[in-house]
């Protein structure tokens, strides 16, 4: 399957070969908890990142999955990649510059689609409910908000070649393209 991951780091280009990382070190846990590696999500939410909000949500979702649904990707040892709706939508909700990402087309037949719209909560009871509907495929709790699919794509994964967000909308039929 063709996704597009966007990327915000502004560390990759056209083949390159995403993989996870398997030599990172933490004076706490010695790997025990993903002995095959990290992605870059998982190194910056798992291992660094205690200020932003977002680390709460993804350890409350990392917890629920290790807990209930063993069998999903975790969110830390993933790429995250859209289809062509999908990266549109992302953007635009995220109002996010054109000069601060680059798209690159991926091929993969290894991932799982989740609603992105659950990844969400302001408290850990009801990050603990999104994160039990997100692995489950379960419907959002608000039904008015569109789902926003995000495909966690399992590494290692090269990059393809660099798109324009004007190129995906011109892959897509004219009414698809609203902003």
């Amino acid at each position: 399957m063709k996704l597009y991951h966007i990327d915000r780091t502004g560390h990759m280009s056209t083949g390159t070969k995403v993989e996870l990382i398997k030599n990172y070190y933490t004076d706490i846990t010695d790997n025990e908890y993903f002995k095959d590696g990290l992605s870059s999500h998982g190194i910056r939410y798992y291992l660094n990142d205690s200020v932003n909000k977002d680390y709460q949500i993804d350890a409350i979702f990392e917890y629920e999955r290790r807990l209930n649904f063993k069998d999903k990707l975790s969110r830390y040892q993933a790429l995250f990649a859209f289809e062509k709706e999908g990266v549109i939508e992302f953007i635009n909700s995220h109002s996010l510059e054109d000069n601060f990402y680059k798209i690159y087309e991926i091929e993969t037949e290894q991932y799982e689609k989740h609603n992105m719209n659950l990844v969400r909560g302001w408290s850990h009871c009801m990050i603990s409910k999104y994160a039990k509907l997100y692995w489950s495929d379960g419907e959002d709790l608000k039904k008015d908000r569109k789902p926003i699919y995000e495909y966690l794509v399992h590494l290692p994964v090269i990059l393809g070649r660099e798109v324009t967000l004007e190129e995906i909308k011109e892959m897509l039929p004219k009414e698809d393209t609203k902003e």
